[in-house]
Formats: structure tokens, sequence, C-alpha cells
């Protein structure tokens, strides 16, 4: 992919182009070098066409990319979400005439560059046109990154700003974007805003900063669970119903989140590595490693017990028993009650 954008940045411009995945960074940074090459600003609005293929017959976007360009050199025309190259089902109404395409990948117009965007992991590599577009075209996978290589994407930014990031702010800030590309670059280019002055990214300046989604809180707040630090789960949990999220929803992710560590816990002894159980699991491989962390605090009998009492809750809350905001502060008191005398 990185090959990909390099030749785009020195103007080596493909006819077509089809992007696989669903990360939002990737598809929007190849859409801006591609749109930097191609249109000239003055007249960038006759010679740019973006469609949605679940609104817009297929035919109708080769019609737009074998029109001449208007004042300029190149055409760039952008289709986004090909039913017709996945397996999923549409409630899309649209039919649409393939046999355009097609043709149009046999041959396709040399002063346009189409660009496919399919935001799904896969395609399916059963059709035949999938198997054609994918030979026809210059493919670019927008998958999320491994840690190690989400690392690097940071990296090569803090490097080209000449600036410099601890290594544990740079882990932190990994941890808590729950490793998404595109929300990791958005909140670094504040951390680079704020530090610019010393040139440098802290710990403390990640803390501060970077926004915790809802899912990040609750691993935080069993974070706090296990360590025993009551004031510091309820403060979380309190500030959460400030932000105006439902106690079920809260009490269904933190549900989520043990029946994680359940299912690790029982992997674990039947000789899984982190890696297997990822695939297994359908899970990223760095979450279970930091719910692995989480999961050797707790013996089976005490996740037995927990999952028993969150169905339970789960119930109550569903049936409207008892004050909904009290039954996270009656967990947790359980919990801790349960953990002391261990």
């Amino acid at each position: 992919m990185l090959a990909e954008w390099n030749r785009i940045n020195k103007g080596e411009l493909a006819p077509l182009y089809l992007i696989i995945g669903t990360e939002d960074y990737i598809i929007n940074e190849t859409k801006k070098k591609l749109s930097d090459q191609i249109l000239e600003a003055e007249n960038s609005e006759f010679n740019y066409a973006n469609f949605d293929l679940e609104e817009t017959p297929v035919e109708t976007v080769i019609e737009e990319a074998e029109s001449m360009p208007f004042f300029g050199d190149r055409r760039l025309v952008i289709a986004s979400n090909p039913v017709f190259l996945t397996a999923e089902k549409t409630k899309s109404k649209i039919e649409h005439r393939t046999e355009n395409l097609e043709r149009y990948l046999a041959e396709p117009a040399p002063y346009s560059v189409l660009c496919i965007i399919a935001r799904t992991p896969k395609l399916d590599e059963r059709k035949k046109l999938t198997k054609l577009i994918k030979k026809q075209a210059t493919v670019i996978e927008a998958k999320p990154p491994a840690e190690k290589e989400l690392k690097q994407w940071l990296m090569n930014e803090i490097t080209k700003a000449e600036m410099k990031i601890e290594p544990a702010a740079l882990d932190r800030l990994i941890e808590l974007t729950n490793i998404n590309l595109t929300t990791s670059m958005n909140e670094l280019q504040k951390l680079m805003l704020y530090g610019q002055e010393e040139r440098l990214v802290t710990v403390d300046s990640v803390e501060q900063l970077v926004v915790r989604s809802l899912e990040q809180n609750i691993f935080l707040l069993l974070d706090k669970m296990i360590a025993f630090d009551i004031a510091g789960a309820l403060r979380i949990y309190y500030d959460l119903l400030k932000q105006k999220e439902e106690p079920i929803k809260i009490m269904a992710l933190i549900a989520s989140q043990f029946r994680l560590l359940n299912q690790l816990k029982i992997l674990e002894k039947q000789g899984y590595s982190q890696q297997q159980m990822a695939t297994k699991l359908r899970v990223h491989p760095f979450r279970v490693k930091l719910a692995s962390r989480q999961a050797r605090n707790f013996s089976q009998p005490d996740l037995d017990f927990i999952l028993k009492q969150l169905a339970a809750i789960d119930y109550e809350l569903k049936t409207g028993y008892g004050n909904k905001e009290q039954k996270f502060e009656w967990f947790l008191f359980t919990l801790h009650d349960k953990r002391k005398v261990r």
C-alpha cells in the first residue's frame, strides 16, 4: 500500500484502483493523494465525480469515467459500496448492468482514474467480476494495522514533524485509541500541537488530552476494580452517567469484557497462544493481550460467580426491577467483598 502511495505521489497513476477494507484513514488518504495529483484547483469541480453504488447504477459511473475531462488532462471518478462484488445482502433496489463495468475493465479510458471503494473486510472471491477487477485494477488494502504496524505509522508522523514521543506515551496512545489507525492519527495531531514548544509528546499529555471511548472507559473501570480502587471505579461510572450513557449499556459492556476474560481463561488452560485465541475468538490480538493481563487477576470460580451476577443484573435491568443506576454499585461492592475474603 505504501508503495502504491509513493507511485501516486510521483504521478505514476493507474487507470483503475480498488480499495478493499474498513480503515478510514487509508481510504481517505488514498482519495486525497489521487485528488492532489489529478485535480487542479480551478477546475476540480468539472473533473471530479463521487458515487454511492447503493444509490447509483454502475453504468452511470462508467458513463462518467468515459466522459472527456473539462479544462484539464484527467478525471477522477470515485465509486463506493460495490455491493455486486460482495456476498452481503443489501436493501438497495438499484440494478447494475455489470457487463458495462466488465467492458470498461478491458479498456479503461486513458484520461480517467476510476477508484472503487469496498468498505468491507473481503470481497466474494467466487464471483467472476471480483476476480476480473482484482486482476485489472491496482488493489490497495485498507485493513486495520497490527500493533507493530500502528506504532510504525505513528512514529513516521512524529519523525516527519521533527518531534519525539516517549515510548510509554506511544504505548498508552495505542491503548487508549483501541489500536484504531484513524483515531490514533487524529489524536496524535492534537498531541503534537500541544507538545510543539518542547517538540515532545509525553505520557502526561496523552492521559490529559486523548479522548477515551466508552469501551476504553469500561476497560479502565475493570482495571480499577481489579486494583480494589472502589473510588476510582465509581468516579469513572459516574462520569459515564454524566455523559448520558445508559446503565444497561454500561453493564452490557462490562459483561462482554468479563465473558472475554472467561473465554481467554478457558483457552489458556487448553494451551492456546494469544495469537491463536485472537484468531479463534475473532478479536484483535492487541485486545487479547490487554484482556489476558486482566484475566490473570481472576480465578475460574471468580469469573463463574461474576458472570452469574451479571446475568441476574441484566434480567433486572430489562424487566425494570429496582434502581438501574445503582445496579453497578451493588455489583461493585458484591465483587469487592467476595474478593476481599478470598
